[in-house]
């Protein structure tokens, strides 16, 4: 975090003064120099101090997920009476998408936007959001729900207690999208080399019959284009960021999962806050970060399908039987995940029940 102190009038003045003490000998009267004082006591000088936060995120400035750090960062400063600066660092100024922690963690950043996929094992408890095919609609329920679930339980604490958590949420849906053919079977896929992220999806991946192979989203555009990869799980928020909707042209809308994001401070930057810069960051924390741009992601996904179609694309779905197959084999894989975890000592089985409760109190 860097700091820079404004000049005050009362600076000003209390050097005219001083000067004209060590002046004022000579029995004549000086006229004092103007210094504009209205005859109101200037404010201390750690009322005008600007702390200035750095902010790092992987995201297109262009992206959906820029527009809301943007607007943010804007609401933060208009609040902090321009007291706080938001030193923004988008496109990944900073460090790539597998860095965003460490420069958080470290302090050469305040403040990182960015995805837990990207850290396996880092983040357990979170990829309860991150199950395959768990019944949301919608960006924003699937938010709600994240949100309430680490605010009310304790299932998300321990993982995030390092960090001053300014919000957790979710991306849009992921399509299951194809660069040679449209899929008409589940059977299809098998075989097929496909880009996804870790955690819960590559078993499922796995369960498909395919690979699942790590491309970073700034490689997946040309993987796709030259057929390294066959197909790929991303979002429709990078889908449309990225421009994948040109390489690739079938998308089956399976909503597969709805990723998740962090959006971390420092904690000791945020400790070094005066309380009151404190309490702004609080205000626009949790539910004060969810309610900007709410129906963002949603909307994204929409014009993301656009630009599929605009592009000689197709957006469709499987039929009802092939369908049928995914939901048994995502039911497989949340077991199978659940089993592991509860080995490990965690109380997934727990969690998944709550996570279930409130993706139908947020429906």
């Amino acid at each position: 975090m860097k700091r820079k102190t404004l000049l005050s009038t009362a600076l000003a003045l209390a050097l005219a003064m001083a000067l004209a003490a060590c002046g004022g000998g000579g029995g004549g009267t000086e006229q004092a120099a103007d210094t504009g004082d209205t005859g109101n006591p200037a404010p201390a000088a750690t009322d005008s101090e600007v702390y200035t936060l750095v902010l790092t995120s992987h995201e297109p400035p262009t992206s959906e997920a820029a527009n809301f750090i943007n607007t943010w960062a804007e609401t933060v400063q208009d609040a902090s009476g321009g007291r706080i600066a938001i030193d923004i660092n988008h496109g990944g100024a900073l460090g790539g998408p597998t860095q965003t922690i460490d420069l958080v963690l470290n302090g050469s950043a305040d403040i990182g936007f960015g995805l837990q996929s990207f850290y396996p094992n880092m983040f357990p408890m979170t990829d309860t959001a991150c199950l395959p095919m768990l019944p949301f609609t919608s960006a924003e329920q699937a938010s709600k729900a994240l949100w309430d679930f680490y605010e009310n339980t304790d299932y998300l604490k321990d993982e995030y207690s390092q960090y001053k958590v300014i919000l957790l949420r979710t991306n849009c849906s992921a399509p299951i999208a194809t660069n040679k053919a449209k899929l008409s079977s589940v059977d299809e896929i098998k075989g097929m080399n496909i880009r996804a992220m870790a955690g819960p999806l590559n078993d499922f991946i796995v369960g498909l019959g395919a690979s699942p192979v790590g491309v970073s989203i700034a490689e997946l555009y040309s993987a796709l284009e030259n057929g390294t990869l066959d197909a790929s799980t991303t979002d429709w928020h990078a889908i449309y960021s990225f421009k994948i909707f040109e390489p690739t042209k079938f998308y089956a809308d399976e909503k597969l999962l709805y990723n998740t994001y962090f959006f971390l401070m420092n904690k000791d930057s945020y400790a070094g806050l005066p309380a009151d810069l404190q309490a702004v960051i609080d205000e626009y924390s949790g539910e004060g970060a969810l309610n900007i741009n709410i129906g963002a992601w949603d909307d994204i996904e929409e014009t993301a399908k656009e630009a599929v179609v605009s592009n000689s694309g197709e957006v469709y779905t499987l039929p009802e039987a092939e369908h049928a197959k995914l939901l048994a084999l995502s039911d497989r894989v949340q077991k199978d995940w659940i089993q592991k975890m509860e080995a490990n000592g965690y109380p997934a089985q727990a969690a998944y029940d709550r996570l279930l409760e409130l993706a139908g109190e947020y429906e």
